[in-house]
């Protein structure tokens, strides 16, 4: 019984994902848009790891000293 709905609801999820891919793909100002957002996220995420990496190299160099 759990199996299967598991299994309609793994169906229905491709599906839905399957049209919104095809629906994004075929539309180009939303794909240039998710894209916009895509870039400005990975470098936000980007310069978020930097800054976190220079925090604790600095936080290291204290207790070395």
């Amino acid at each position: 019984m759990f199996s299967q709905s598991l299994t309609a609801q793994l169906v229905r999820w491709t599906l839905a994902l399957s049209v919104s891919l095809l629906a994004v793909h075929n539309c180009q100002p939303m794909l240039d848009v998710l894209a916009e957002q895509a870039m400005a996220a990975g470098c936000h995420q980007h310069d978020s790891i930097e800054g976190h990496m220079h925090a604790a190299e600095h936080h290291q160099h204290k207790h070395h000293h």
